[in-house]
């Protein structure tokens, strides 16, 4: 079976959820074969916090470009995704 980085992403989280019961459990997403990763949470009173991972190539270098965005929802979520879109090209800044 072959695994890709959302994949993963998922089984990180899911274990980490399993172990640490967290008030606030963790959750993540992407894209399928996709060059997006995001590690998020929500509280119940609407705020959301996101780490977004990015892979670009940069002047011929593969690099990740990582971003945390914080504040309500779906906000938050809206923010996170245009800047990924940016940094991949799909959007200019």
């Amino acid at each position: 079976m072959k695994e890709d980085a959302m994949d993963i992403l998922q089984q990180w989280a899911d274990d980490y959820n399993k172990v640490a019961h967290p008030a606030v459990p963790l959750r993540s997403g992407g894209e399928a074969g996709g060059a997006q990763l995001r590690l998020r949470y929500r509280r119940e009173d609407g705020q959301e916090s996101i780490l977004h991972a990015v892979a670009v190539n940069l002047d011929g270098h593969a690099v990740m470009l990582l971003k945390r965005f914080d504040g309500p929802m779906p906000e938050t979520a809206v923010q996170a995704g245009l800047w990924a879109s940016e940094k991949l090209g799909r959007r200019s800044g």
